[in-house]
């Protein structure tokens, strides 16, 4: 089975960018982007998963996924989620291509005063917000392994 390098920040960086690309969601994207953060930060990956973007989702497998991201779970549950600001802006997908998003700014509250404000980027994709995988995710996992498991030969 394929392992997982995870802590709190690499989890994150599941929810660093969104895309798509059809019909405007009527939703909110904040509330969106804190229930893939609360979702993440509880270890629900089943079903955070289903928020994925639909070509994240052919390169990595529920199954798979679940998996690789349940390997190293998050051990520090935050104790309170905000949306600071929403503002548009392109991204890049780990297929190459930059869509436009809703960049969230979410303001994540720990323990003993710790907090650290993290972008989820946010697009359309059959009228619902979806996030992606950060690049460098995307990239392992069509590769057919786990994210952060095997040193990249060209990190570039």
């Amino acid at each position: 089975m394929k392992l997982l390098v995870g802590a709190l920040l690499a989890a994150l960086c599941l929810v660093a960018a969104g895309c798509g690309g059809s019909s405007s969601p009527t939703a909110d994207p904040g509330p969106v982007a804190i229930d893939v953060v609360q979702r993440i930060t509880h270890n629900d990956y089943a079903h955070v998963w289903d928020e994925l973007l639909s070509i994240d989702r052919a390169v990595a497998p529920r199954k798979e996924y679940v998996a690789c991201e349940s390997s190293h779970p998050v051990a520090v549950v935050p104790r309170s989620l905000k949306v600071l600001k929403v503002t548009d802006e392109s991204v890049g997908l780990g297929n190459g291509h930059y869509v436009p998003s809703k960049a969230v700014a979410v303001r994540i509250v720990f323990g003993g005063g710790l907090a650290i404000t993290h972008t989820v980027h946010l697009v359309a994709e059959s009228g619902k917000w979806r996030f992606i995988l950060p690049p460098w995710r995307y990239r392992d996992y069509k590769s057919d392994r786990c994210p952060g498991t095997e040193p990249d030969a060209n990190p570039a």
